[in-house]
């Protein structure tokens, strides 16, 4: 939910040089998504990336990839969050200096 007073109500109560000096304004997260296995699998089949990598990437064991591939466990809040992230801006990964990809394939 997001809550703004009008912007004339904002102009005429707080504008001084131009700027607003007073935004109030109420900002909610929504809880992080639900993933299912086939999702998970499908994201880092995506990337390119084995379940090692996958693993190292978001900070847990291959064990808990194979799990969540495997259905037998789901991603926590926190992973579920970073899993919404890296799917819609995969290029961070990069871009973050997360990954690095060795054209050379290690020759």
């Amino acid at each position: 939910m997001v809550s703004v007073y009008k912007d004339e109500v904002k102009d005429a109560l707080y504008r001084r040089a131009d700027r607003c000096t007073l935004c109030n304004r109420i900002v909610t997260a929504r809880p992080p998504r639900t993933w299912s296995s086939d999702r998970i699998r499908t994201l880092r089949k995506s990337l390119y990336l084995a379940q090692a990598v996958f693993a190292q990437v978001l900070g847990v064991s291959k064990a808990t990839v194979v799990a969540w591939e495997n259905g037998t466990n789901t991603p926590g809040r926190s992973a579920s969050r970073l899993l919404e992230l890296i799917e819609a801006y995969p290029d961070v990964l990069l871009e973050a200096g997360i990954i690095e990809i060795d054209e050379g394939g290690g020759r």
